[in-house]
């Protein structure tokens, strides 16, 4: 059990639900708004445009809502996440993930403390605990920082408030396996200012896969976060946030568990607009985030013979500075500057507690952008971006820290950019772009933990893709083409180093599309497939995600809705044994499947619904292809399976 007293967290967080549910009911006897045709259950969010895709994290959706970030992620068609258990899956986008895949919790970053990817950043995320998220796929920004697969943002929107006002969120689910939710969200305040509480919990047992076989997968997570907001006028906006969590997870995919997730968060900004015609916006930010992670043998599990524990943590800090500039009435400039910076420590035995930590190894990275949106004319636009990033990693650790001595550092200078042209046909709802990007990042945490002395990775790709926006069909279509430049490697062959630097090559397309049939039934499909080469070994690039396709039908009509989502994955042949990414690796080929899931549901009054759905209908017995840790974390030989028929319920209220 967690460390944290449970009763009183479920009795705090059952008391602000109701208390939202009070609210609710009472603000439901105002008249109803005649009902709209709308996709109540999302269950596969389209892109906003070719790169981009933004959701809404508290709109029910297919399957199970998530009970974490990577959970979520996998929802969205490019995503796969490797599956440890019940949670705390390393989420990857177009193959690629870890360090090349950006997370940011409402614009702050948090790194796991867990040197064997226990606790990815997506560990922490609680979804239904943001408002949305918005994802950018590829190198086509340079606002927030390096990242080759793009930058996934949790965001939480800011209360512009002109009176006195509560209002807030409620969201409870049960399901298969004692599965049990339960996220509450309420603000209130006035023109002057705000204060929002936010409380999550959720709890599973072991789930069983389609075979029937139970897998060590528990979990219980909880979180809570404060936020006080000023604004002494209509231009100035003064927030501190404070956020609180910790968990537990069983992992089936190795011979620990984690046994303790506890995070603290301080995030302080200030935001100023309209300071100047010309100067639109200013924000500073600065934040802290510090992780102390337990994971043992013993807690979760039958105790071994021999007892282990593991307690290292990790201390995030940052700041940022930005501005929005309007350069005319065509153009429009953001820029700034932003510093990171994280030190990870350990200690071990079954004694821990009771010894010092030492270091391990420290990363700072000092980064100034500059992203310059013009338009063009009537129906086109450029957008140019031009980044670079000082980064240094030094080691702490007196035994040595990836071959390198205490005290040795490696410098990095790391340019990257883009150029995107955009044009919208006059005479048809389309619109096209094309793009090239650069993004270079230096070895993190991790892949230095393997081999310190790691070159610097650069992809360099080409982007285009066209959307049509039509009154009853909405699609998008992306293709990309790239090329790596040192891609760095884990190599667990033994026939070369733990980590290296390879050249490599990749290119997919992604699609979706949603037809609405009629008034009352809609169609919606996705598409996602990527090949990759190891270029320098000539052979496929380990890890990367077999094609992957969705088929929704939905039926929405007055207060009633309801539909199926079949998802069908091709079989992965093209597979490099033993090398892979700092979360897994290739193992050998996986079959294809496809599943079935169906919901159907009700609006009860006013924004309340309920809703109902069994997720892998067919109770099949499969897994994923991106999954289980490297052979130095003790993975065990078998794959994870994912659970079984879910049956599942969610009840939910805005007011």
């Amino acid at each position: 059990m967690l460390h944290q007293p449970q009763f009183l967290r479920q009795s705090l967080a059952v008391a602000v639900s109701l208390f939202s549910w009070q609210v609710a009911m009472a603000a439901s006897e105002a008249p109803l708004a005649p009902p709209a045709m709308s996709t109540l259950v999302i269950t596969a969010p389209a892109m906003s445009d070719p790169y981009t895709v933004r959701t809404d994290t508290r709109q029910p959706r297919l399957p199970l809502p998530a009970q974490d970030g990577g959970a979520f992620l996998k929802s969205i068609p490019g995503f796969s996440v490797s599956r440890k258990g019940g949670t705390s899956g390393d989420p990857e986008l177009r193959g690629l993930g870890g360090s090349r895949l950006a997370i940011q919790a409402d614009g702050a970053s948090i790194l796991g403390g867990c040197g064997g990817r226990m606790d990815p950043p997506t560990a922490y995320i609680f979804p239904q605990a943001y408002d949305r998220v918005e994802i950018i796929k590829g190198p086509q920004s340079v606002r927030y920082g390096v990242a080759p697969a793009g930058v996934v943002r949790f965001e939480r929107d800011k209360p512009v408030l002109t009176e006195a006002t509560v209002e807030g969120f409620a969201s409870s689910t049960l399901g298969s396996h004692d599965r049990f939710d339960l996220v509450s969200d309420l603000t209130a305040g006035s023109r002057e200012g705000y204060v929002r509480l936010i409380g999550t919990l959720s709890d599973q047992d072991d789930y069983r896969d389609g075979d029937g076989n139970q897998v060590h997968s528990q979990y219980s997570r909880w979180s809570g976060t404060a936020i006080l907001g000023w604004t002494p006028d209509v231009d100035t906006r003064i927030e501190l946030a404070v956020d609180r969590s910790d968990a537990e997870a069983a992992y089936d995919d190795r011979r620990m568990d984690g046994t303790e997730f506890d995070r603290t968060g301080y995030t302080l900004s200030v935001t100023r607009q309209n300071l100047a015609p010309w100067l639109t916006e200013v924000e500073a930010m600065a934040y802290y985030n510090y992780v102390d992670h337990v994971m043992d043998n013993f807690r979760l599990r039958e105790a071994p013979m021999m007892a282990m524990a593991s307690n290292p943590d990790r201390r995030t800090q940052g700041a940022r500075l930005s501005a929005e500039l309007a350069l005319g009435e065509a153009s429009h400039l953001a820029t700034g500057l932003d510093y990171t910076e994280n030190r990870h420590r350990w200690r071990g035995t079954t004694s821990w507690r009771e010894q010092p930590r030492s270091g391990r190894a420290e990363f700072t990275d000092l980064g100034a952008f500059a992203e310059l949106e013009h338009e063009l004319g009537a129906r086109s636009w450029l957008t140019v971006g031009l980044r670079v990033d000082r980064a240094e990693a030094e080691a702490l650790n007196p035994a040595g820290f990836g071959g390198a001595d205490r005290g040795d550092a490696q410098r990095s200078t790391l340019w990257s950019g883009f150029a995107r042209y955009e044009h919208a046909l006059a005479d048809r709802p389309v619109s096209l772009f094309a793009g090239v990007g650069r993004a270079e990042r230096a070895g993190d945490f991790w892949e230095r933990n393997r081999v310190f002395g790691l070159g610097t990775e650069t992809l360099t790709q080409l982007d285009s893709g066209a959307s049509w926006n039509g009154e009853r069909l909405t699609a998008n279509l992306s293709l990309f083409y790239g090329w790596y430049d040192d891609y760095i490697l884990v190599d667990e062959t033994g026939n070369a180093p733990r980590a290296r630097n390879i050249d490599a090559t990749t290119l997919g397309a992604e699609a979706d599309l949603r037809l609405r049939v009629t008034d009352s039934w809609s169609l919606s499909s996705s598409l996602a497939w990527v090949r990759s080469n190891n270029d320098t070994d000539d052979r496929p690039l380990a890890q990367t995600p077999p094609l992957e396709a969705t088929l929704g039908l939905d039926y929405a009509q007055n207060a009633y809705f309801g539909g199926v989502l079949w998802r069908g994955v091709m079989r992965q042949d093209r597979i490099a044994e033993g090398q892979g990414t700092i979360y897994s690796l290739d193992t050998d080929e996986l079959p294809g499947f496809a599943t079935a899931s169906v919901y159907a549901g009700r609006k009860l009054f006013g924004n309340t619904t309920v809703t109902l759905g069994v997720d892998n209908l067919f109770d099949r017995a499969y897994a994923e292809h991106i999954q289980r840790g490297s052979a130095d974390l003790g993975a065990t030989d078998a794959r994870v399976n994912e659970p079984g028929r879910t049956l599942w319920a969610n009840l939910t209220t805005r007011f």
